[in-house]
């Protein structure tokens, strides 16, 4: 009982960190023989909290003494390579701007569905909030998102593991 209980916390603790998510801890989950069901629900809930956490937290970090210290440290390196720089600058701004034109034409719902095979949830959540989309619309479509991907993922690891142990069982 306890080993389980250690999986299941394991496998919310992986879900909840960037870049990890539950595209891969579902699989892992249901690989290791747990209730497919509850995998995707300790994934989901896992992946959704740290979600919501970034979407209402940026705003708190970016307040931080520390981070205002960075930023200014930042800039002030960022003046005297000014001459250098000036071609990245452009690089930089035309990137922001493609991504805006992307923002723009999708919005948060195609960012939301597209972000966790792409980019990841966590970035996605990151650029909605950056180009100041609604904190409440970013957090609703990004769980309606990963709730749709969790029910995929459990649905394809189930029927691949199965199918699997069928070719080699």
């Amino acid at each position: 009982m306890l080993d389980v209980m250690g999986w299941y916390t394991g496998l919310f603790l992986m879900a909840a960190i960037p870049w990890v998510e539950l595209i891969v801890v579902i699989p892992i989950g249901i690989g290791a023989g747990l209730n497919p069901v509850t995998v995707g629900m300790i994934a989901f809930i896992g992946n959704a909290l740290s979600v919501v956490f970034i979407i209402y937290g940026m705003d708190a970090f970016k307040e931080k003494q520390w981070v205002k210290k960075w930023k200014n440290r930042l800039k002030a390196i960022h003046l005297f390579r000014k001459e250098q720089s000036e071609a990245k600058l452009a690089k930089k701004q035309e990137r922001k701007q493609k991504l805006q034109t992307i923002f723009d034409k999708y919005g948060v719902v195609g960012l939301a569905l597209t972000g966790p095979g792409i980019t990841g949830i966590h970035l996605a959540a990151i650029v909605a909030v950056t180009f100041k989309a609604n904190k409440q619309k970013v957090a609703v479509w990004m769980n309606i998102s990963l709730f749709i991907w969790a029910v995929a993922m459990t649905g394809m690891s189930v029927y691949g593991i199965d199918r699997l142990l069928g070719w080699f069982g």
